[in-house]
């Protein structure tokens, strides 16, 4: 994890460094699961609206993208905590991996020494 004391919500979804147990890891996929199922609905709703259909569709374009980087960030603080380098995290994007690598990080335990990426 990170310094004690600045575990904070931005360390949390826009750092790539230090540890990140399973939970939170988690978590972080979950909502960022829900903003996207909050989006699609609102476009869904707004289908015969063509204004506010296409307000949404850039909102989902724009919390894709931020989505995107910061799904690869928890990633890489995961990966840390297991003892891996940061650079696997492009196995998220091998569309047959990916569902593989996220069950394996939602599932490996980090280890609970110290190593070279945090305590």
């Amino acid at each position: 994890m990170a310094a004690q004391g600045k575990q904070t919500m931005p360390w949390l979804f826009f750092s790539p460094s230090g540890r990140l147990p399973r939970l939170p890891y988690f978590l972080g996929w979950l909502f960022w699961v829900a903003v996207s199922g909050f989006v699609l609905t609102r476009m869904f709703a707004n289908e015969g609206n063509d204004i506010a259909l296409a307000l949404w569709t850039l909102i989902l374009v724009v919390s894709g993208l931020v989505s995107t980087a910061s799904i690869v960030m928890l990633t890489i603080k995961r990966l840390h905590d297991i003892g891996y380098p940061g650079p696997l995290a492009i196995c998220l994007f091998i569309p047959v991996l990916s569902p593989v690598v996220f069950i394996t990080l939602c599932l490996w335990p980090g280890k609970p020494e110290a190593n070279e990426y945090g305590p």
